[in-house]
């Protein structure tokens, strides 16, 4: 249970911050936004060292995520340009607690910027504690598992067996 939320109902407390949208406005605003972010993406993973010459290197992975990413977004926002135009509206979409989608779009815009400041391992434990934080998990003991985890798994996929360093 959130501390945001009424312990007997789940509901959330009135002073929560919620920011109304209609759906369509929604759909097509987050779709355009992630496609950009996906370019960005496609843009940075082109641009990092290639030491496996013609087999799957280190760019292909996040390349061909970053071009699934902009795919399905402008599928998404173009479905709310389809509502649009057809005049089947939805319902408003409520976000509670709109800051900390803001301090999440934040973070992941700073995440490329702290692997060139501090490298792979260093910028993804912040940057995956803080996501954390934001997203109300505050257990340290729970995030420092969490974030070992992760980096124990990239550790042991991309550099033991794919042979690719990580920065």
């Amino acid at each position: 249970m959130h501390k945001d939320q009424d312990e007997t109902h789940g509901e959330p407390t009135p002073d929560a911050a919620t920011l109304s949208l209609s759906l369509e406005i929604s759909d097509i605003a987050v779709g355009l936004a992630l496609a950009a972010l996906a370019g960005w993406f496609f843009f940075q993973a082109s641009i990092l060292p290639d030491f496996s010459g013609t087999a799957i290197g280190a760019a292909d992975f996040p390349k061909g995520l970053a071009a699934l990413l902009g795919v399905t977004s402008i599928i998404f926002a173009g479905a709310g340009v389809r509502r649009i135009v057809s005049g089947r509206l939805g319902e408003r979409v409520s976000v509670r607690q709109p800051m900390r989608v803001l301090l999440g779009i934040v973070l992941l815009i700073a995440f490329p910027f702290m692997m060139d400041a501090f490298g792979y391992y260093i910028a993804m434990a912040i940057f995956l504690s803080a996501f954390l934080y934001v997203a109300n998990r505050r257990n340290p003991i729970a995030i420092a598992l969490y974030v070992g985890g992760f980096l124990l798994f990239t550790k042991l996929v991309f550099e033991m067996m794919l042979g690719t360093p990580l920065p």
